[in-house]
């Protein structure tokens, strides 16, 4: 399956003098108190320069393809620890591109803040990829919406990622780890919401994301090869067309589908039947073959504004 095209001057932008811009980015953030928004802003930095690499080089496979969506991982995942632990309990968010750090004290002065459906996702999607996921699962618990204010698909899309992926039912009384049937039975109440969601509105649910990605999982947890295939395929399908209306080289790397894919092989050994530069195999298979991350190329930007904070030791 052929991607869609961003614009050259875009791909341009997100790509070229990125460590200089990014350090000076993350300068300018650090001047204050960093919130939810600005990890989350960092996140999408590192995602449209990821898209943009894969303009000249789809594969992905090289130590500064992993070290860009680690970076992503770990913002991304800096936003949904704010959201979960301030201002009552003290955490920690590195970035490891940069160098940078920010450890939050318990008690700050500050109100709690919620993150977006879309920001969840996105977090929990770079988790899987870069196997951190069960780093932050409580981070990700405690950051999703109360299951009385989840009333939208993209939220039983996020349970239902919890159920497959950290056996979290969203009980506290319900058995752990649960058994394949409660997990199956917990997608198909997704699946249902969705559909009483859509009947709601009186609107067909076959063409929306978050309904065909559940429809994927749902597959995958039943082992089912060819129910997987077949609803990645639509999948991307859905994906492409709306990424031709997309201004965003992160458009090209679809994070849902690329986590999708990267659970199949990792707990099934299933390749994606679906060939596209949507899906590179070094970020499905965890970028198995490639070598520690070389930052030669790095350094003199990185010195130059973009290594803000030296470790200890260093």
């Amino acid at each position: 399956m052929e991607r869609h095209v961003i614009d050259e001057a875009r791909v341009s932008a997100a790509r070229d003098g990125f460590e200089g811009r990014i350090g000076g980015l993350v300068r300018s953030l650090s001047s204050e108190r960093m919130t939810a928004n600005d990890w989350s802003l960092l996140a999408g930095e590192f995602l449209d320069h990821l898209g943009a690499l894969s303009v000249t080089h789809p594969a992905l496979d090289t130590p500064q393809a992993e070290f860009v969506l680690r970076a992503a991982e770990q913002a991304a995942t800096g936003a949904v620890a704010f959201a979960a632990y301030f201002p009552g309990h003290p955490f920690t968010v590195s970035l490891d591109y940069v160098n940078f750090g920010v450890s939050y004290d318990a008690g700050a002065d500050g109100s709690p803040v919620s993150l977006g459906p879309s920001d969840w996702l996105d977090a929990f999607c770079l988790a899987v990829l870069t196997d951190t996921v069960e780093r932050h699962r409580e981070a990700f618990y405690h950051a999703r919406k109360p299951r009385e204010e989840a009333r939208f698909p993209v939220d039983a899309l996020a349970d239902g990622l919890m159920a497959y992926v950290l056996g979290d039912l969203g009980d506290d009384d319900a058995d752990y780890p649960p058994t394949e049937a409660q997990v199956l039975a917990a997608l198909d109440g997704g699946l249902a919401r969705i559909r009483a969601f859509g009947a709601e509105l009186g609107s067909d649910v076959g063409g929306r994301t978050d309904y065909l990605a559940l429809l994927a999982l749902r597959a995958l947890a039943a082992g089912d090869g060819e129910g997987f295939d077949a609803a990645m395929s639509q999948l991307l399908l859905t994906y492409r067309s709306f990424g031709e209306v997309s201004t965003h080289p992160s458009s090209l790397l679809p994070l849902t589908p690329l986590a999708l894919a990267a659970l199949a092989y990792r707990r099934r050994g299933w390749t994606p039947a679906v060939e596209s530069d949507y899906l590179p195999r070094a970020v499905i298979t965890g970028h198995k073959a490639s070598g520690p991350v070389n930052r030669v190329d790095m350094v003199a930007a990185l010195r130059s504004g973009a290594e803000l904070f030296g470790r200890p030791g260093e």
